[in-house]
Order: structure tokens, then sequence, then C-alpha cells
């Protein structure tokens, strides 16, 4: 029996598949675009922080229970197929920080009351340009690291200054959407070293 329903099945995912074009004939649709999903665990408060195209939700980690949806004022996505994707980090007080991957915009979750805050970054360079960012990564010091969504390019944010500096580009790399992907792109390849601030 339990054969049976799994034909029926593979019978329906492959008719769902093939729809009727307006000629009449059959068409074959296309998969589903990459799906954002980032989760972030964070084990010292017990939560689980999920972040996807329309909203961040947080989990007790225990029970699975959802805490808080939060939706992102004014909180924009370019599709994978354009860009890396955006992405959520925790940093030691628990906060979270969410990037766009079109705009030079952090939105930071307070751990406790769940309020947003949008912050607007200022670049020191690459003004002129869509820079966004993903990749997110607090370093041990608490610096937030992140790679550029759309160039490769490794970023340090100054979220108390609203600030991003450019700290290197790797014009070889394709597609870096992690800053550990292009550290290591850059022991091997052409790296461009921003200028240091006076």
């Amino acid at each position: 029996m339990q054969f049976k329903l799994s034909i029926h099945v593979a019978v329906a995912v492959i008719a769902t598949a093939m729809l009727p074009a307006c000629d009449g004939s059959l068409r074959r649709e296309t998969p589903a675009a990459a799906k954002l999903e980032v989760v972030r665990a964070d084990p010292a408060r017990n939560r689980l922080w999920v972040l996807d195209h329309e909203v961040i939700s947080v989990y007790d980690n225990t029970n699975g229970r959802r805490l808080r949806r939060i939706v992102l004022p004014e909180w924009i996505v370019l599709p994978q197929r354009y860009s890396c994707l955006p992405d959520l980090a925790l940093d030691s007080s628990g906060a979270a920080f969410v990037s766009s991957n079109v705009l030079p915009v952090l939105w930071r979750i307070d751990p406790q009351r769940y309020e947003v805050t949008r912050i607007e970054l200022v670049l020191d360079t690459d003004s002129d340009k869509d820079v966004g960012f993903t990749g997110l990564s607090f370093a041990g010091d608490g610096t937030l690291l992140a790679a550029g969504a759309m160039a490769a390019a490794l970023w340090q944010i100054d979220t108390s200054a609203a600030s991003a500096r450019k700290i290197a580009s790797y014009p070889s790399v394709v597609r870096g959407c992690d800053p550990a992907t292009l550290v290591r792109a850059g022991q091997d390849q052409t790296v461009i070293a921003a200028s240091q601030p006076k």
C-alpha cells in the first residue's frame, strides 16, 4: 500500500511540474528561486533566530515555541541570482543584526524588548555604487565584519558610529559571500587594499 501511495505522490509531483501553456502544449515549470532562510542559535539565552524573506522569527530553543515575529521596516532584498543574500548575526549581548544586500543599512533588534533600530551606514568609499552586505561576522573583539553582497569586498562596520570602512577588494573573486572566503582568496589572489583613514 505504501508503494502505491508513493507512486501517486510521484505522479502528482510530475503533473504539477508540467503545466498547460496557452496553446494547449505542455511546458515544464522552472525550479523555484533559492529561498532565504538564515538560522542563528543563541545558546546563552536559549533562543533560535530565523530570518526569511518576510520576517524574523525568534523561538525558544527548548520547546520550539515562537516568542516573537518581527517585521523589518523598509527592508529590501535582491534575489540571489543578482547578489549574495542578506545575513543575520548575533553579538555577545544577544542583539541581532540583519543586513540588506542592496543598501548600506543594518537593522538591530534588541534582545530583550525586540525593538528594531534601523542603522543607515556611511561608507568610506563606493558611495556611488549599490552596496549591501552579507556574511556578517563578529570578531572576538566585537568588530563586525561583512562581505559586500554585490562586489567581492571585505568591510569593517562600526554600528555605534553608523559607518562602514572597506578593508580590501578581491577583483578576481566572482562571488565572495562571506568574509572567510574572501580572506582565503586573498592569500592566493590579487587583493586591493583600501586606503587607511588618516
